[in-house]
């Protein structure tokens, strides 16, 4: 029978796998320890948001916690549980969160609002009457899987408002003999779920047709799965994930290392060794941001900016640098005299001397930008200068970025930069995007009294600029008027009758008719007035 055509598998060579193998370990080694907070309880379950800035969720006890990687802070607390949280999981755009726990609940929270009634869940699902271990969104994010301590799959639709007991699954299937403690579902296919359980086995699950479609005998308890085999650790594996798009696969287990391995060949990358046995850990989308939860403690990793003396490649770099790619020697030949070598020496063309803030902006760093212009000694008098950098920002769209989380005296100097020069007619159109800019930053946040103090005259300005320009408008109509009214009544001087004027009424004599009257005519006048002195 002829078999279908399989192409050949691809093999590095020895040298190629050296060197991707050292510039694999200098880019693990990399991640560096940023801070470690304390939980209350063991850290039951940590995830890592899809979508930047990353913000890591974990839960302890009755407490789940969102974390800033950014500023390495608490974000927002949620602890309105009766019973402790276990188990939890973002969907792909990074807005809701879905949290399971001992009450047998599946909720679900907006992650985008962090105060007022944000801590209250937008959905409630009494999924058993037992322990929730897993819970995880769907690919589309429409529906969410709850995995539980009576082996149980169980599918909700998020749209739906049924509150508890009243909520209704859309796919129930028993699917092992005991707990169910990890599961997956498969990102190129909303129906294929992955689950581990306390029985040993895994499976694979068709939800349109609730059928198992794959079983592993692991002959241990599963504590997590993903869609990938392995078996990296001499003791329990806890945690597996994946990173480096799909290259890179990352374990911990409670032999209290953190281990990654390359997927073409399984082959070790690097080894982290922790101070206490894992029981969670995840990393972010871009490989920059890792945690790990052991026992009581969260630990959050960030990458370090690579050295170039460090890279595996700076041997090679360095051999080329040695490397002769200068002329050959000159030789002087004369008559009569021997053959002499010249060195031949032409003068280096001068480097350009690029001023430090045209650099910041080069390299796009604009809020550094605004902290050189109006930070420490400010100085109002270049203003010329300072309007053009700040076009230069407002042009590339980031004079939001650009103003946000600014210090005090940084926005108190740029306030009164703006009440000095917003109304020249030169800087206007800059300045005007920067102070719309900067109110839709700050308009929602608390200003210092010294910064307020500034808004209140820049107010004061603005209202005094405003009616010099009702007085100017109405200067203009006044004179608008005039002028047109003297283009009515204004005629040729060599054009002169008696006529009543248009707009006041008042007679007007032209000069030609005073030259074309007659002697009779005077004399008539004069009669008519010794008659009338009469």
């Amino acid at each position: 029978m002829a078999q279908p055509y399989l192409p050949a598998e691809k093999f590095l060579s020895r040298k190629q796998e050296t060197i991707l193998l050292d510039d694999d370990v200098i880019y693990w080694k990399r991640m560096q320890q940023l801070t470690v907070f304390q939980e209350p309880s063991v850290v039951s379950s940590v995830r890592i948001s899809p979508k930047k800035p990353f913000h890591v969720a974990t839960t302890s006890s009755v407490r789940l916690t969102l974390y800033d990687t950014t500023v390495c802070e608490p974000l927002n607390l949620f602890s309105r549980f009766k019973k402790g949280v276990c188990s939890i999981d973002f969907r792909h755009d990074g807005r809701l969160l879905g949290i399971g726990g001992d009450e047998g609940k599946v909720r679900i929270f907006d992650v985008e609002k962090t105060t007022g009634t944000s801590k209250v869940a937008l959905r409630v699902m009494q999924a058993s009457q037992s322990t929730v271990k897993s819970v995880h969104f769907s690919p589309r994010g429409d529906t969410i899987f709850s995995l539980a301590d009576d082996g149980k799959i169980k599918q909700w639709l998020v749209a739906d408002t049924a509150y508890g007991v009243n909520a209704v699954p859309l796919v129930e299937i028993q699917a092992h003999d005991d707990a169910i403690r990890c599961g997956a579902v498969s990102s190129i296919n909303d129906h294929c779920v992955l689950t581990g359980g306390y029985d040993h086995k895994v499976r694979l699950w068709d939800i349109r047709s609730k059928e198992k479609t794959m079983e592993l005998d692991c002959e241990h308890p599963v504590e997590s799965v993903l869609f990938l085999p392995g078996n990296t650790h001499y003791k329990t594996v806890t945690s597996l994930r994946l990173a480096t798009r799909s290259t890179c696969l990352l374990t911990a287990g409670i032999d209290r290392r953190v281990n990654a391995f390359r997927t073409t060949n399984y082959s070790l990358i690097h080894s982290w060794s922790m101070p206490s046995p894992i029981l969670d850990l995840d990393v972010s989308r871009d490989d920059e941001t890792m945690a790990i939860g052991m026992g009581n403690l969260l630990a959050l990793y960030r990458r370090a900016e690579i050295k170039k003396e460090t890279t595996a490649n700076a041997l090679i770099e360095d051999k080329k640098s040695m490397i002769r790619v200068a002329a050959p020697p000159v030789k002087l030949a004369e008559k009569d005299r021997e053959t002499q070598k010249v060195e031949v020496v032409a003068k280096s063309a001068d480097r350009l001397k690029i001023p430090k803030i045209d650099g910041m902006l080069t390299n796009y760093k604009h809020a550094a930008v605004i902290r050189l212009l109006f930070g420490g000694k400010f100085r109002s008098s270049v203003d010329a200068a300072i309007v053009s950098y700040l076009r230069v920002i407002v042009m590339r769209g980031a004079i939001h970025r650009a103003l946000g989380g600014q210090e005090i005296s940084v926005q108190k100097n740029l306030l009164i930069f703006l009440n000095h020069h917003l109304f020249k007619t030169q800087y206007f159109p800059t300045l005007r995007e920067v102070a719309l800019a900067y109110f839709d930053v700050y308009s929602s946040e608390k200003l210092d009294q010294n910064v307020v103090k500034q808004v209140q005259r820049l107010k004061t300005t603005l209202s005094r600029e405003l009616e010099v320009q009702k007085m100017i408008s109405s200067l203009i109509g006044s004179i608008d008027l005039i002028v047109s009214t003297t283009k009515i009544n204004v005629k040729s001087s060599s054009d002169l009758v008696l006529e009543e004027d248009d707009v006041f009424g008042e007679p007007m004599i032209r000069a030609k008719d005073l030259d074309e009257l007659k002697p009779s005519d005077v004399g008539k006048d004069g009669q008519d007035g010794d008659m009338d002195t009469n």
